[in-house]
């Protein structure tokens, strides 16, 4: 019974995460209409409130097609896996799920995070369409530059906080990794400007340009619930779970995406490298004098 009980309440967090998504897609829209000195989408409804549902409904209800030789197993399993991972990811936060809450949470995060990247890699791969390998490859080769510093940083935040876990009290010296963590959740999540997996030789999509109808929602919904979970992991990490910290980091990321253009993908791994890789050592040195 008890475990039944924990099934429905995942269910029903999911479906929850499930309709933050298609809400915070018209907010992004608004958002970038302001920026741009235009209207949003406004016609669905009152201020069209239900537009991403209708588009939502549009996208399911077109034709999937598979392109030669394409694997349908294959190709439906990887957009299955990638919205399984962006689901486990509300797991290791220490407000939600108090019946899963373990001790080694930010380990777990550094895995998942790694394994997330192969979703994208063989998205590409197996679609059989050059666009999308190169798309893939991008998005492959982007992770090996910002995960080292990633992965360095969560080390860091452990040795600060003396806790393998995200459910740490708040500590004001975690105040210093805020700017860092926005350059490296960009990163992570392919926005602007290291959205190198969309190439602007070709002009398409990347990894995904294959995709429609149901494996496209679930690319979709997995790339934009990793941007809602990343906002919470924000408050969570910085503000001890603040609503306004939330909505406070997503518009900041809008805020970046309609302000900044594409790097020079050189540029990028340069940033990552010689930038980002010196100051995250730096920040790992001071948390391991301070944890002493």
């Amino acid at each position: 019974m008890l475990l039944f009980f924990m099934l429905v309440m995942v269910f029903i967090f999911v479906v929850f995460v499930m309709q933050g998504v298609a809400f915070i897609t018209l907010c992004e829209r608004h958002c970038l209409g302001g920026s741009q000195c235009r209207i949003g989408p406004n016609k669905v409804s009152y201020m069209g409130v239900f537009q991403a549902v209708f588009d939502g409904i549009k996208l399911m209800k077109k034709e999937a097609l598979l392109g030669w030789k394409v694997s349908s197993f294959y190709f439906i399993l990887v957009p299955v896996l990638a919205f399984m991972i962006s689901n486990i990811y509300w797991f290791v936060l220490p407000f939600f799920y108090s019946f899963f809450t373990f001790e080694y949470s930010i380990v777990f995060m550094m895995c998942l995070v790694g394994v997330f990247v192969y979703c994208l890699l063989f998205s590409g791969i197996v679609s059989k369409s050059k666009y999308g390998m190169l798309g893939g490859l991008r998005s492959s080769s982007q992770s090996v530059s910002y995960e080292v510093v990633f992965s360095i940083f969560l080390v860091s935040l452990m040795f600060e906080v003396s806790c393998y876990s995200f459910s740490f009290a708040f500590n004001f010296y975690t105040l210093i990794f805020v700017f860092l963590y926005l350059f490296l959740v960009l990163a992570e999540l392919n926005r602007a400007p290291f959205d190198f997996s969309e190439g602007e030789s070709e002009l398409v999509s990347g990894f995904n340009v294959e995709y429609s109808s149901v494996p496209f929602v679930l690319l979709f919904l997995s790339e934009y619930g990793s941007l809602l979970f990343f906002s919470v992991l924000f408050s969570v990490l910085f503000f001890s779970f603040s609503m306004l910290a939330i909505f406070l980091f997503f518009f900041l990321v809008i805020f970046v995406r309609s302000s900044f253009p594409r790097f020079r993908y050189d540029k990028m791994m340069g940033f990552f490298w010689f930038c980002l890789m010196p100051l995250v050592l730096f920040f790992l040195v001071f948390s391991v004098f301070y944890w002493l």
